[in-house]
């Protein structure tokens, strides 16, 4: 699951690639935005338009996994902008997964900006 949660924000912030998202994420996928806003899976992934991102680095403090459900918690560190603006340099992430048919899907995400 670490791998998988490393692969999907490389894939997405860094390479703006958001198929990997698309194929994992379940259709009512949950984001909880660094500016607190509240968007489903189709806006996520619209989203990336708005990622400029030079350099990420995924940190991984904890993976909780239960039979059919895991939680990865960690740290972006991060160079770029998004919407224009500098990324904080460091965000807060935790993603909740889901086992369907022996196959983890991202279920929702949560971001927020770490103070310097």
């Amino acid at each position: 699951m670490k791998q998988l949660n490393e692969y999907l924000f490389t894939e997405y912030a860094l390479n703006k690639n958001t198929e990997p998202f698309e194929e994992t994420a379940t259709d009512d996928f949950i984001l909880i935005a660094a500016p607190g806003n509240i968007e489903n899976k189709t806006q996520a992934m619209a989203g990336v338009g708005n990622v400029n991102i030079t350099s990420l680095q995924v940190l991984t403090d904890n993976v909780a996994i239960s039979e059919e459900l895991g939680i990865v918690v960690g740290v972006l560190e991060m160079d770029g902008t998004i919407m224009i603006r500098p990324v904080p340099g460091k965000i807060r992430y935790s993603n909740t997964f889901v086992k369907d048919a022996e196959q983890w899907k991202l279920k929702m995400r949560t971001m927020t900006p770490m103070r310097r």
